[in-house]
């Protein structure tokens, strides 16, 4: 009878092996053919999405300012009339079509270097470029910013002569990722440009995820010292501060950079104090005379030694590098979160 019964136990656990067998082979077999389907769909899209990336001539854009902008060719001879979009000009490999900028253009380095072997001409100042310097220039492409008077007189002037002229008005990092978009797509370079903004995107990410649950830092930067000014509401130093794990102890002041009192920065007490190191200031105040300052030594920031300088292009221009601004505050606000 045992024997019987261990014979059943044994059919009925090879009937079961065979069906589990036979329904797995179905089941990878539908999976294979989704997997299959899955991939093709993949390739489908990514085909899609290249030839997106591609962009045809002539082409009619949109900018900052509202305004149209057509551009009949690729450009290859583009003018710069702010160091911001010369770095983004830069960063999407366009080196060799820039042919003019400003005095103050000085990222990458190599930018000095093509102004004075004569690469690069000079147009002037930022607040002040030079139309007739530009109009020799012939180029296909001029692009500034349409918060200052003269880039709107000037592209007015320029447009009346069949020159392409684009105008940017970048208030955050999504205005300036937009702003990349935009000048890739003028120039050509639209896939750079957006996987430009991708790693962009995905540092800003990594150092949100770092601050994240950490206690808010009390910062104080100083812009100028003689008034003392700081940065406020709506300004890129602000919402790096913000987004680097701190709180900007004038976040609240009425203007974008409001003239304070030394009273005020003690009775606010900041932890951190972060002061400009920038050539084109002549802010020279070093760390022994923030200490001096009277009543300055009860400040937090200051009795612990958590006073640091960096470099302003970091924090006001807007272009790719707001990024390293935004990892040095971090690092110097929760260095606890980046340790190595």
């Amino acid at each position: 009878m045992e024997s019987k019964h261990v014979a059943i136990i044994l059919a009925v656990i090879v009937i079961v092996e065979a069906f589990m067998i036979g329904y797995m082979a179905m089941t990878n077999n539908q999976l294979n053919e989704k997997i299959s389907q899955l991939q093709s769909d993949y390739q489908e899209l990514l085909a899609k999405y290249n030839k997106l990336m591609i962009v045809h001539f002539p082409l009619s854009l949109i900018d900052d300012a509202g305004r149209v902008v057509v551009i009949s060719s690729e450009p290859h001879g583009i003018v710069s009339m702010a160091p911001s979009i010369t770095e983004i000009l830069f960063a999407l490999n366009l080196s060799d079509r820039i042919i003019g900028v400003t005095r103050y253009c000085d990222y990458p380095p190599v930018v000095n270097e093509m102004k004075e072997n004569g690469s690069l001409t000079v147009i002037g100042g930022y607040w002040d470029p030079n139309i007739e310097v530009i109009i020799s220039l012939q180029p296909d492409l001029v692009i500034g910013y349409s918060s200052v008077p003269s880039h709107v007189d000037i592209a007015d002037r320029l447009e009346a002569m069949n020159i392409s002229v684009m105008l940017l008005d970048p208030h955050n990092l999504s205005d300036v990722f937009d702003n990349i978009i935009l000048i890739g797509r003028a120039t050509g370079k639209l896939r750079e440009a957006r996987e430009l903004v991708d790693q962009l995107e995905a540092r800003v990410n990594n150092v949100i995820e770092k601050v994240s649950g950490l206690p808010k830092v009390k910062v104080y930067y100083e812009l100028w010292f003689n008034p003392l000014m700081s940065a406020g509401p709506g300004t890129f130093i602000d919402s790096l501060i913000t987004m680097a794990g701190g709180e900007n102890i004038f976040h609240d002041a009425a203007t974008q950079y409001p003239i304070i009192s030394s009273e005020d920065v003690i009775v606010r007490n900041p932890n951190i104090i972060i002061l400009p190191d920038s050539y084109m200031t002549d802010y020279n105040v070093s760390i022994d005379q923030i200490i001096s300052r009277p009543g300055w030594s009860a400040i937090d920031a200051v009795k612990n030694n958590r006073m640091y300088f960096i470099d302003e292009d970091l924090l006001v221009r807007p272009g790719p590098r707001l990024i390293d601004g935004l990892e040095k505050l971090a690092a110097y606000i929760h260095p606890e979160a980046f340790k190595g």
